[in-house]
């Protein structure tokens, strides 16, 4: 896509000064510039159907991959620094190099140019869709595209910003149920900014709650569910372009983060097809898929991924944030990730799981590594953002918690996801005795997520929303294992010990009450916004 940049004049603010004139198809490194500077034209790009529709592709493309010190390399906010920045937060995944060791040791500041462009290309990606939206909706007053076609993109856009929205909440805003930093959520940009009267005034805009922006994004999801005219998958595609199925699963993702169970069972409902499985959706025809390798191997194109960010090998978040290129041992892969013992060792993980063929061994170090995303050629591969088997999975956890004195339907979702991966499910399946508790049940609802999504990103989301839970509180961010203390010892063994020498003395539990538990607003924002300045996350 090509993109204008603004003037230094005027400055790169985070809710994007840089403004895209989609009216080609050419990547993201063509750079127009504005002139003259102290006016930003409206887009002239809604004049025809065909500009219309490359107009909302350039929405999808901002959230793919957005800008890193001015070049287009890491994949901010979706390409696939999202799921790395997850995995880094969590144990589930080990570092080999100092690359992303300030987020796997939470030593970040205000500074931190990660956790700084992570900011700035998602609100620049707001600012994108609110163009965009303004743009359609002139488009249909005018003729240019039909009501129905208008409503399809609107649909489309208000779930990239919801899910944009999430993903920042997620990272620096305290969970939604945890009192405390006052409540702080995110600065809500609704409309462009595109003239400098617009960027002014959304220089002086605050923090909104949490239980605001949280209200925000339902908002904006259940609006963009009502516009789609079908129950149909997106004919463009099905993945990678939005569909009313795409929104009621991050529906689903969104209610259990509010911990309102029956809002989830409300929206897993529609996608979810009675109480025994298997399962398939009557909306968008999503179901799992025979393998659980299927997905990541044949990510274009299967029934299982309900939303993924597309890549090419043409435009791709390069070698330093693809995800092949960051965890892959594969030739032309840099194996910065690992696997770790703490998810490797767990005894929910059976050792003749399916799943264990999505990790590949590495003899010089001894250590597993994450094998879902193998291109490392290309890397081209999709990033994958939501799976039929979330949506499954959330209901299972949302039935137990909402009702559980009635365990059926919740047994029937957790065994659908696990059974798949099982080698004789007949006599592997869980069963209700299995549990005595209902502590019990949860907490293997909760190791099949960690099993289920390993390097996809989710750790962080469970360990943020599970803060201070009331039955099996996550507490803070994990205490993580060291490479170099695991690292030929033949660390990695199927239900074994994870001993307390491999943990790093530099990387203890870290309570969710410290103020490390949550990034703080990064500096830039703060010297361009003081209304932002003075409401900086606490302790920062």
């Amino acid at each position: 896509m090509l993109y204008n940049q603004i003037s230094k004049q005027v400055k790169s603010i985070a809710i994007v000064l840089a403004i895209v004139l989609i009216a080609s198809t050419s990547c993201e490194d063509k750079v127009i510039d504005l002139n003259p500077v102290d006016k930003i034209p409206d887009l002239t790009a809604y004049d025809t159907p065909e500009r219309c529709e490359q107009s909302v592709v350039g929405a999808y493309d901002a959230a793919q991959n957005g800008r890193y010190n001015n070049s287009y390399s890491r994949g901010y906010p979706f390409g696939s620094a999202s799921i790395i920045q997850g995995e880094m937060r969590g144990e589930d995944m080990n570092l080999t190099a100092a690359f992303y060791e300030i987020t796997y040791s939470s030593t970040y500041t205000t500074a931190t140019a990660n956790n700084q462009f992570y900011w700035e290309t998602s609100f620049e990606c707001i600012n994108r869709v609110n163009i965009v939206l303004k743009g359609i909706e002139s488009a249909v007053t005018k003729g240019v595209i039909s009501k129905e076609k208008g409503n399809q993109y609107r649909g489309e856009l208000l779930f990239l910003r919801a899910l944009t929205y999430h993903y920042l909440l997620i990272h620096f805003a305290l969970p939604y149920n945890v009192q405390g930093n006052n409540n702080y959520g995110l600065p809500l940009y609704l409309t462009p900014n595109n003239t400098l009267e617009e960027i002014e005034t959304a220089l002086k805009t605050g923090r909104s709650t949490v239980e605001q922006t949280y209200t925000q994004i339902l908002k904006d999801l259940d609006e963009a569910e009502s516009l789609f005219a079908d129950n149909n998958k997106n004919s463009v595609n099905g993945i990678t372009r939005v569909s009313k199925g795409t929104v009621i699963a991050l529906k689903t993702r969104v209610y259990l983060h509010k911990r309102d169970w029956e809002g989830v069972k409300k929206e897993a409902a529609k996608l979810v097809n009675g109480g025994t499985a298997p399962f398939k959706s009557p909306v968008g025809n999503y179901e799992l898929t025979e393998s659980p390798a299927t997905p990541f191997v044949s990510y274009s194109n299967n029934s299982e991924s309900v939303f993924s960010i597309e890549n090419t090998s043409s435009d791709e978040p390069g070698v330093n944030g693809a995800l092949a290129s960051i965890t892959s041992i594969r030739v032309g892969g840099r194996g910065i990730l690992t696997s770790s013992p703490t998810l490797y060792n767990s005894s929910y993980w059976l050792g003749d799981d399916k799943r264990r063929n999505l990790v590949i061994y590495q003899e010089n170090d001894q250590y597993y590594y994450c094998d879902k995303y193998q291109k490392t050629q290309t890397r081209e591969e999709y990033t994958p953002l939501i799976r039929y088997a979330e949506v499954l999975l959330n209901y299972a956890e949302a039935a137990l918690r909402a009702n559980p004195s009635n365990k059926t339907l919740a047994l029937e979702l957790l065994n659908a996801v696990r059974n798949r991966s099982l080698a004789d499910p007949a006599t592997q399946a869980y069963t209700i005795s299995r549990f005595s508790t209902d502590k019990d049940f949860l907490n293997a609802i909760l190791w099949e997520r960690r099993i289920e999504f390993h390097g996809e990103g989710r750790r962080w989301e469970d360990i943020h929303r599970l803060a201070n839970d009331d039955i099996l509180p996550s507490g803070g961010i994990p205490a993580k294992i060291e490479y170099g203390s695991t690292r030929n010892k033949g660390a990695f063994v199927v239900n074994g010990e994870v001993k307390n020498e491999w943990f790093a003395p530099s990387r203890k539990f870290i309570l969710y009450t410290d103020k490390r538990f949550i990034w703080p607003v990064p500096v830039n924002d703060l010297i361009r916004n003081p209304t932002l300045a003075a409401q900086q996350n606490a302790g920062w």
